[in-house]
């Protein structure tokens, strides 16, 4: 019987996930350098660094509902349903799925293990409510008419076929809305003080995006402020290694031809958002390198400390464990230094950096 996801990790080992979290991080992806062969430039300047952040959204009554269900979600109980059994709609599932128009990979539209619910998506209209009465262990093919606000303006109306490999699934019966297991859960004594808790948490969520979204809007201005010729051949590397390690990885273990692969390759190095991002990423690593070597930043102890305990508190490890994992593998070591490195250069930047919140009096450097 399949375990709930919530049970165990899925994962074959400590150093697996160590590597997942120093390789596949958001920003520490946007930051790595890795083995590219990058020119050298001229450290950017940090004189008058001031960006301007916009207020955050109101939080909103769909919002909390939203929030709402999916704590119902995580405290529903869970069984397991057996290789064979059919899916019912509000089932959990662990799926890969690969979307094809006319004939090729959808770029962007693979994903492995995903764990999702079955339940209607815009963005695929008709695809999970086509999942309802499939089998776990089933390999299914459904097609789906993509919307008119598909991301790709090509694809929008084009009738694709995605590919769906049922993994495992979980049969959920969610709690009662005014359960004392899930009131306990919001912390209140009634659906309305949990509703009123919710909206705070996503206030407080807001306010955290806030800082992170000053966080970009500094190295987007580090990016610019970067002055090099970015060769296409580095740029088209950079989303190479990327598609390696996310789309790139689960085709070549479903052992797709070399020739569909190469087409799905292609279809991200042909699509203009992603060589943007990839030419930004480059960017902020030249700068930072760059300002890394001027300034002499260097990695203090509590530095080092500070991004093992990160690292140990995201995957739900004791920091004991990711050190050893570092010392068994030195390739993932090195990295996670790289990594803590540009992190701390990061850091410089922001210590120097003036941040206008729309609505707030302006933040000196180094209080954004």
């Amino acid at each position: 019987m399949a375990r709930s996801p919530r049970s165990s990790t899925p994962s074959s080992s400590e150093e697996v996930l160590l590597r997942n979290k120093v390789q596949q991080g958001a920003l520490a992806r946007a930051l790595s350098t890795e083995s590219v062969a990058l020119p050298s430039v001229e450290a950017p300047s940090l004189e008058q660094l001031e960006v301007t952040v916009p207020p955050p959204s109101p939080v909103t009554q769909d919002a909390v509902m939203e929030r709402f269900q999916e704590l119902r979600g995580e405290l529903a109980e869970r069984r397991g349903r057996e290789v064979g059994e059919a899916l019912a709609a509000g089932d959990e599932v662990r799926l890969d799925i690969i979307g094809l128009a006319d004939g090729r990979i959808i770029p962007f539209s693979v994903r492995d293990d995903w764990l999702t619910e079955v339940a209607p998506r815009p963005a695929l209209p008709g695809l999970f409510e086509e999942l309802v009465g499939k089998r776990v262990g089933e390999a299914v093919r459904i097609p789906v008419v993509l919307p008119a606000d598909y991301p790709a303006p090509a694809l929008r109306g084009v009738e694709a076929q995605f590919m769906v490999e049922v993994k495992a699934a979980w049969e959920r019966t969610l709690p009662e809305e005014e359960s004392p297991r899930l009131l306990e859960a919001l912390g209140s004594g009634s659906l309305e003080e949990g509703m009123e808790s919710i909206a705070r948490e996503l206030a407080e969520e807001s306010v955290e995006a806030q800082r992170l979204e000053a966080t970009q809007r500094v190295l987007d201005e580090v990016a610019e402020r970067t002055r090099v010729e970015l060769p296409e051949a580095l740029v088209e590397d950079e989303i190479r290694r990327l598609w390696g390690r996310t789309e790139g990885r689960l085709l070549a273990r479903r052992g797709v031809p070399a020739g569909d692969q190469e087409g799905a390759l292609q279809g991200w190095l042909e699509d203009g958002g992603q060589r943007l991002e990839a030419a930004r990423r480059l960017r902020i690593a030249l700068g930072l390198k760059a300002l890394v070597e001027r300034e002499g930043l260097k990695l203090e102890e509590a530095d080092v400390h500070r991004f093992l305990d990160e690292v140990a508190e995201e995957l739900g490890m004791e920091r004991g464990e990711v050190e050893q994992a570092l010392k068994e593998n030195r390739a993932v070591a090195r990295a996670a230094a790289e990594t803590a490195l540009h992190l701390r250069a990061v850091e410089y930047v922001m210590e120097r950096a003036r941040i206008h919140f729309e609505g707030v009096p302006a933040a000196e450097p180094g209080e954004g």
